[in-house]
């Protein structure tokens, strides 16, 4: 039994990988794909949970160059493709590769995919419990997690991946058009001329007053538009209209609200856009952030509180407790080296510590560090150094 062991959290056994990559090519389009191929080798893998410190590999040799799993993988460019084989050589594959005698594929976008679910949830918990918030980055984080499509990754025909439960774009996706004949909640509003004008009211979880009106004419002349850009946005209003609680819960209420309003005050939405990296245009974040836009951003983050629970619940899920007679303490059974790095997630106290980008220009890897330490600005001593000794060349 180590030391890291012991001080640990958990802990988490698999085995490294060799790793390499096919080139496909597309006997449609000639387009070039690459997908890694994997196995096994007989090398044991050993990982633990550090409180203040993160998931490393216990019993590394050489101190000071880099271990930190969770940064490490985040920080993967996607078109870096030795990086990415690198990882899996140093820590293992993802998902478990049961028969090392046997090499399997896994496609690289899949790993791409994996990667920026992880890292938009790192985002979000980023900036709670936090005075100075980050809103661009949370917004992008929120919209890529709420709005990805369903997503199931195989390896050999054995599922391995899928993503949290996408009932709630599923249900926004194929919400009816309103029938005005047979809706409970059409009213008339006065006009200045004595007449009305028939809207809809709708209970709305995001505004003070609890209530909004939709007008018909306005909601009709949506509908009928043809401009293909705002397809999405009409399926919005659809839900927004529509919505009910024996369909969606409060939670998803506010998701449908906040859609609504941001549509409609700042941008539409275009899914098929949904990216890490600056979804908008810059007009569009400093609108969200000005005072008139309060209640969005207090929906927001209630909405990335919801996402947190909603992934973590999901993908824990199969991770069951276990006591281990060794060190006489509570651990996990964990299935895979991606379900460890959620764990970890689990362990992370939001009011403590934070993940911080490494400020060497040649790593930009998160590390795990005190929210109080405002000193440590590397993930390692190698990048300590590294950066001493580029500002003395500098200097030279």
């Amino acid at each position: 039994m180590t030391k890291d062991a012991f001080m640990s959290a958990f802990t988490f056994e698999s085995f490294k990988c060799e790793v390499s990559f096919n080139e496909i090519v597309d006997t449609y389009t000639g387009d070039k794909t690459k997908e890694l191929v994997l196995r096994n080798n007989s090398e044991k893998f050993r990982a633990a949970y550090l409180y203040g410190e993160g998931l490393k590999e216990i019993g590394r040799g050489k101190s000071g160059e880099k271990n930190n799993i969770l940064g490490e993988f985040i920080g993967i460019e996607k078109n870096d493709l030795n990086s990415m084989m690198s990882f899996f050589k140093k820590y293992g594959f993802l998902f478990p590769l049961n028969n090392y005698e046997q090499f399997v594929t896994f496609q690289i976008k899949d790993v791409n995919y994996i990667k920026d679910n992880l890292e938009a949830l790192i985002n979000i918990f980023s900036v709670q419990d936090t005075d100075n918030i980050d809103y661009r980055t949370l917004l992008d984080s929120v919209l890529f997690l709420l709005l990805q499509k369903e997503k199931v990754i195989k390896i050999n025909d054995n599922t391995c991946y899928k993503s949290s439960n996408k009932d709630l774009l599923h249900n926004i996706n194929n919400a009816n058009k309103i029938r005005f004949d047979d809706n409970s909640n059409t009213i008339q509003i006065p006009r200045d001329d004595g007449g009305t004008v028939p809207a809809f009211e709708v209970k709305d979880y995001l505004l003070g007053g609890g209530l909004n009106v939709v007008i018909i004419e306005e909601y009709e002349n949506l509908m009928q538009d043809d401009d293909y850009s705002l397809s999405f946005l009409k399926q919005i209003v659809k839900a927004y209209v529509s919505k009910k609680t024996t369909i969606f819960s409060e939670d998803e209420c506010l998701i449908i609200d906040f859609l609504y309003h941001f549509s409609r005050r700042i941008s539409i939405i275009i899914p098929e856009d949904i990216s890490l990296n600056t979804l908008f245009q810059e007009v569009v974040y400093e609108t969200f952030t000005k005072r008139e836009n309060d209640d969005l951003k207090q929906a927001l983050l209630k909405i990335s509180k919801y996402l947190i629970e909603k992934e973590l619940n999901h993908f824990l899920s199969e991770i069951k407790p276990k006591y281990d007679a060794d060190t006489m303490r509570p651990n996990w059974k964990l299935p895979s080296l991606f379900s460890a790095m959620y764990l970890s997630l689990f362990y992370l106290d939001s009011n403590q510590a934070m993940y911080r980008v490494c400020q060497n220009i040649n790593c930009n890897q998160l590390f795990l560090v005190s929210k109080t330490n405002q000193v440590k600005k590397y993930c390692c001593v190698y990048c300590t150094n590294a950066v001493s000794q580029r500002r003395y060349r500098q200097k030279k």
